[in-house]
């Protein structure tokens, strides 16, 4: 095994490829690249089973077979990356590191901003100013409305990260405000919070691998902004991973992430109830599961998975509309979900969200379509390895690619 953490008390060194984690319920998976005329060069991969212990609802809980398999997946991708770079190959120290679970909220905040001088430029300077304001004046009660959700003190809660989501000059809608004038400006800024417990066994995790962590992401939002066409002004998409031990959700509308929702049901609910109905182990369980989902079981085995898998899609699909319905401000519903995620293979998934009655619970004009993306969905990527070809192989990608968002 290629240990990273072997020479742990070296100082980091610099390099041009760089890290992406995806520290998953049920997988690790790790991605080495690099950055070449604005695309982002996949040249390790790899995907590690976690411990069963390991991991609950994406929350930490064995934080040393964590660090173990962490471990065990860079090092692999790196390896694979030394293959393909040669000797010029420098073991990259910064990782990008992705965080989900059912407490960790994101949040838009729209502001209005009347500029004294109009004529003035917009520069980095005045952009920067008004992202503190926005923190000094508003995080305090947005923290303390999410901390009584989460059932946390508001001191518990902390700021994952804050982004410009969109920027409106004098009502006409710009990607990048800098350099443009005008009087009134609007910005939607994104803001993510998770419990401060949740970020520390994160950087616990890339301390004891000797990484710098260079950004932690919440999933959903580097797959809404990470979809290729995701940013265009007429963008609408309900985007669903399917994760093992959670569900994430984004919204985005006409270009804007409205917001991010997770809940802690995902495939090791169905791999559980396979465990329980035909009186396997959790291996075997997760193999039938999967052979269920290819198509592959026996015809037995499968119709009485199907039966008894009713029960948990119903309680998952709640939980969507629980997640959508959490989306304030929200007119019209766009009428297509993207799914990824391992757990999004179970077929009851797919053809539950075609037949939720949405037009019922939601304000739906239609009834939405149901698509699964594939890492080639991502926008700015090229994987030399070949290897990152699954639903479960979005993530990190687009964690990767959101070394480009500066």
């Amino acid at each position: 095994m290629f240990g990273l953490n072997k020479n742990k008390k070296s100082a980091p060194r610099q390099s041009n490829y760089h890290l992406s984690v995806d520290i998953g319920t049920e997988y690790i998976k790790s991605a080495v690249f690099k950055v070449e005329d604005g695309d982002v060069v996949i040249l390790g991969y790899s995907r590690i089973k976690q411990k069963e212990s390991s991991m609950y609802a994406a929350f930490i809980i064995n934080l040393q077979s964590v660090i173990e398999s962490c471990d065990k997946s860079i090092g692999e991708a790196v390896t694979q990356a030394m293959e393909q770079e040669g000797p010029n190959f420098e073991i990259p120290t910064d990782v990008i590191i992705g965080i989900a679970g059912e407490l960790v909220h994101g949040v838009t905040i729209m502001v209005n901003v009347e500029r004294d001088n109009q004529g003035s430029k917009i520069t980095e300077k005045e952009i920067e100013k008004f992202v503190d304001k926005v923190k000094r004046y508003t995080f305090s009660s947005t923290i303390d409305e999410i901390s009584r959700e989460m059932g946390l003190k508001a001191s518990q809660v902390v700021e994952v990260s804050t982004v410009i989501n969109s920027v409106y000059i004098d009502n006409v809608k710009v990607t990048n405000p800098v350099g443009y004038s005008g009087a009134e400006l609007v910005y939607k800024v994104f803001s993510t919070f998770a419990p401060k417990i949740h970020l520390d066994s994160i950087h616990q995790v890339t301390n004891a691998l000797n990484l710098k962590s260079t950004k932690i992401v919440v999933e959903p939002y580097a797959l809404a902004v990470g979809l290729k066409n995701m940013k265009e002004p007429n963008a609408n998409a309900i985007i669903i991973d399917v994760g093992g031990g959670t569900t994430d959700v984004a919204l985005v509308n006409n270009g804007d992430i409205i917001g991010t929702k997770m809940f802690a049901v995902g495939g090791k609910v169905f791999t559980k109830r396979v465990q329980k109905e035909l009186g396997v182990d959790y291996e075997e369980a997760e193999k039938i599961k999967i052979d269920y989902s290819n198509g592959a079981a026996a015809k037995d085995v499968d119709l009485k998975l199907s039966k008894a898998f009713e029960m948990d899609i119903s309680t998952w699909l709640t939980g969507v509309e629980i997640a959508l319905e959490s989306f304030q401000d929200v007119k019209e519903y766009p009428t297509q979900i993207y799914l990824c995620g391992g757990g999004a293979l179970l077929p009851e998934i797919q053809e539950g969200l075609l037949t939720y009655p949405w037009l019922q619970t939601l304000n739906f004009k239609k009834f939405p379509k149901v698509n699964f993306i594939f890492p080639n969905s991502v926008s700015n990527i090229i994987d030399k390895t070949k290897s990152a070809t699954l639903p479960m192989d979005v993530t990190p990608l687009a964690l990767a690619r959101m070394y480009l968002e500066k």
